[in-house]
């Protein structure tokens, strides 16, 4: 599992190529914001247990610490812009809105498709975003910002909500099973009993589930159980062990070496330098507060 804990300073926004052979060898994180915007070609998302398909005029906005992965289907130019909570302060006034009502709509996934009238009016304005950025001088951060607002207020005129896509039949028995794993992580699950619950071989599973979530069997698992790990730290006063016990791992030992693995810090320095909330939508921008503002920031 490759995890960006780098934090941003302020919005970025890249523009790239990609050929069909471009693979992500891992699926990833990050604690901030991303939309992913296709402009030509087409690509396919793994997020939360969900596949999504994406071609020209589509984009996702991902929330903080979701795990995602893509895979492109063709040569795809694609736009990713990153941003904080705190970068949308002032768009929430325009439109009424309480900050907690925006976390909460930004908390999920969000599929979206630019009708094809508009296109050339949002490429137009991304490529401003682009050249924006590379400016960076003491204007770039307020910029930016207002034209992320300007970004978000032509979604709400020119764009529609899509449901996931892209899911065929042999993707079921995985998105199952990465379903399965997400309801069921703290008992004893092995490659065998998916497998077994998808009627299929344990080496064929495994190497269907790498190929459209990106990442192993227990690797995933094991995202996963560190994932609730980190959030009964925040939200209880249960001891490691217990945590440990509850998001099962059998050996606190194990459990904590694999907890600082993903996260640099022990379960226990966690919870010390967290007083409230995990680092979702919910708390991103606190979190932020807490460390050095940085510049770099993970590919997708």
């Amino acid at each position: 599992m490759r995890v960006s804990d780098l934090h941003i300073d302020r919005i970025y926004i890249n523009k790239q190529y990609r050929s069909s052979d471009y693979t992500m060898s891992r699926n990833h994180y990050h604690y901030y914001y991303e939309i992913f915007y296709v402009a030509q070609g087409a690509c396919r998302f793994f997020i939360d247990n969900h596949l999504y398909e994406l071609r020209g005029g589509d984009f996702l906005i991902i929330p903080p610490h979701t795990i995602h992965y893509n895979r492109y289907l063709t040569g795809c130019t694609r736009y990713n812009i990153y941003f904080r909570t705190s970068d949308l302060e002032q768009f929430l006034r325009g439109f009424d809105m309480e900050k907690e009502q925006l976390l909460s709509l930004l908390s999920q996934t969000h599929f979206y498709h630019v009708h094809e009238a508009y296109r050339e009016m949002f490429l137009n304005h991304l490529e401003t975003m682009v050249q924006e950025d590379k400016v960076d001088d003491q204007h770039t951060p307020l910029l930016l910002q207002l034209q992320l607002h300007q970004f978000f207020l032509y979604s709400h005129r020119c764009c529609s909500l899509r449901d996931q896509s892209g899911r065929g039949v042999a993707d079921d028995p995985i998105l199952d099973a990465s379903h399965y794993i997400s309801e069921h992580y703290s008992q004893n699950i092995t490659l065998d009993l998916l497998a077994s619950r998808a009627c299929l071989s344990p080496g064929y599973f495994s190497k269907r589930f790498h190929q459209v979530t990106g990442v192993g069997m227990k690797e995933y698992l094991n995202y996963v159980r560190l994932d609730h790990a980190a959030r009964e730290l925040l939200s209880t006063s249960h001891s490691i062990t217990e945590v440990a016990a509850n998001s099962g791992y059998a050996d606190s030992n194990y459990f904590k070496d694999a907890f600082k693995k993903m996260y640099g810090v022990s379960p226990r320095a966690y919870r010390k330098n967290r007083t409230t909330d995990h680092v979702t939508a919910g708390s991103v921008e606190r979190y932020e507060k807490e460390q050095p503002a940085r510049t770099e920031r993970a590919e997708t």
